[in-house]
């Protein structure tokens, strides 16, 4: 039984084995994450001029007024 591998290297094999699942596992939950906060970051701006929008409009009584609606075309 010269040929056998030892029972330690079938176990780093496997331990390896999960590794590699796990990285690859972390890397897609990382690029999801990049993607998630590249689009959060695009929508800041957004709200930020929204709300400076909002702000002018409640002018000094306080009152917030409805921004006009955007309509989109259908189509």
């Amino acid at each position: 039984m010269q040929d056998a591998r030892p029972k330690v290297i079938d176990d780093l094999k496997r331990k390896n084995d999960e590794l590699q699942h796990q990285l690859a596992r972390l890397r897609a939950e990382h690029n999801q994450l990049r993607t998630d906060f590249q689009q959060l970051a695009r929508v800041v701006p957004v709200l930020e001029a929204e709300n400076e929008q909002l702000r002018q409009s409640a002018g000094s009584d306080g009152v917030v007024r409805v921004l006009p609606v955007r309509h989109q075309p259908k189509g």
